[in-house]
């Protein structure tokens, strides 16, 4: 067999190409079940065409049993539902084939070796790249920490000053930050 005619039998131009899958062939066989459950049912669960007698004394007619409709629905929707799933598992069969086939001649241009070679660069930039953001990261943490403290010592000396302009006694609850030694 020539390459070239080996390129037409995969080729969309040469036809489909069924790919039959267990899935496919489930979803067939039930498929089959539901249409055959359809053809019995609506043969032997369909309401006749004729009028029912009227009642004795001349009373309407009993109302309709309607139990054979619902399950000519029910019916019905497996039926759709089968052959609906049917045509789902051939259409990922068909997209899983066209993504196995190789869509054409490997690039001469790279090897395992440049391949390697590039991962290992693109692994030091981020390396990198995460080492300067740490150093950012620590900078400002460090200068808010600063900022921090400096307010707080602020506001502390501030506090300190009012208490000691007013004249007033400080608070009850304010424990010194050294114990005193016992005696």
């Amino acid at each position: 067999m020539t390459e070239r005619a080996r390129t037409d039998h995969h080729s969309a131009l040469g036809g489909w190409h069924l790919q039959i899958s267990k899935l496919l062939v489930v979803a067939i066989i039930v498929a089959t079940a539901a249409t055959g459950a359809l053809i019995v049912t609506v043969l032997t669960q369909m309401p006749s065409g004729m009028t029912p007698a009227p009642g004795p004394g001349g009373l309407p007619p009993p109302p309709p049993n309607l139990r054979p409709l619902a399950v000519v629905s029910i019916v019905t929707g497996f039926f759709v539902l089968a052959w609906l799933a049917v045509l789902v598992v051939f259409a990922r069969d068909q997209i899983l084939r066209q993504l196995r086939q190789p869509s054409g001649p490997p690039s001469p241009g790279v090897d395992s070796d440049d391949l390697n070679t590039m991962l290992g660069d693109l692994r030091a930039e981020i390396a990198s790249d995460r080492e300067r953001d740490l150093r950012s990261l620590a900078e400002s943490m460090a200068e808010l920490t600063n900022e921090y403290g400096e307010r707080r010592e602020t506001d502390g000396y501030l506090s300190g000053m009012r208490t000691a302009t007013t004249g007033e006694p400080p608070e009850a609850n304010v424990r010194s930050l050294r114990r005193l030694p016992k005696r």
